[in-house]
Order: structure tokens, then C-alpha cells, then sequence
């Protein structure tokens, strides 16, 4: 069993990332005011780049651990475009969080990935493991959405 497959390390990290995109955005839009919001974005990536490297040479031996032909062959198209997604949205961060402000910016942000998240379990879309919707996690996701109504609009 790896590290990684303890319960409370996967919250920690889950909660240290919920703290680095919950400051990333307004970090990222604080430069856009005084440069752009592109030059923000690509800085955020470019800067993000090293730890990713450092971390994907440790994990892999070098990229020796990995066979790059499966890998081409095995992994779907999409698979290899979440980067992309990943550029819009800290682009979109950069230019909308000081105008609407962090708690709305992120809550808006959590919403809509959750709201896509149960759909894509629900359908077991992207290869995911299919989770059906229930009672619970359907009023869950009413809860979430009525929370960010009322961040938005107080």
C-alpha cells in the first residue's frame, strides 16, 4: 500500500490543494492588474512547471518507468488535453477574480466542478467508475448551489 492510499494523507493533500487554488487565483489576478491577465496565466504555468518536473522525474526514474508506446497507444485522445482545460481555467481566474471578488470567484468555481462531476460519475463519462446520482448526493449538490446563491448575492 502506498503512502498515498491512507485516507487521512489524501484529505491533507486534498485540503493543501483547496488551500493553493483558493490563493492561486487571487495571487494570479493581483499580477494580471499590473500586467495582464495572459501574462498572468502563462507565468502561473511556467512557474507551476518546475515543481511538476521535479516531481515527474522523481516518480518516474527519468520517465524510464513509463512505457511511452502503451502509453500512446492505451491512453484516449482526450486524455492527453487536461493541460488545456488547466490553461483556461487559471486564465479565466486571472481575469475575473478581482472584479467579483475570491469567495465568489472560487465558490462559483467549486459549483460548476462539482455540478460536472456528478454528471460525469453518473454517466461514467471520461472512463470514471459510474456512481449513480442519489437522494443525498443530489441534495448535496442543491445544498452547494444554494451556499453559492447566497455568497453571491450577500
Amino acid at each position: 500500500m502506498s503512502a498515498l492510499d491512507q485516507m487521512w494523507l489524501g484529505v491533507v493533500l486534498l485540503i493543501l490543494g483547496g488551500i493553493c487554488t483558493g490563493v492561486q487565483g487571487p495571487m494570479n489576478g493581483r499580477l494580471a492588474i499590473s500586467t495582464s491577465g495572459s501574462f498572468a496565466a502563462f507565468l502561473s504555468f511556467a512557474l507551476g512547471f518546475w515543481p511538476l518536473l521535479v516531481y515527474f522525474l522523481a516518480d518516474t526514474k527519468g520517465g524510464k518507468t513509463v512505457d511511452w508506446p502503451e502509453a500512446a497507444r492505451s491512453a484516449p485522445g482526450y486524455a492527453w488535453l487536461g493541460g488545456v482545460f488547466g490553461g483556461i481555467f487559471v486564465l479565466i481566474m486571472t481575469m475575473v477574480i478581482h472584479r467579483r471578488g475570491a469567495a465568489i470567484t472560487n465558490g462559483i468555481i467549486v459549483v460548476t466542478q462539482l455540478i460536472i462531476s456528478v454528471v460525469i460519475d453518473a454517466t461514467g463519462g471520461l472512463d470514471s467508475k459510474q456512481r449513480d446520482v442519489t437522494g443525498l448526493r443530489g441534495g448535496g449538490l442543491a445544498c452547494m448551489i444554494l451556499g453559492i446563491g447566497l455568497v453571491t448575492l450577500f
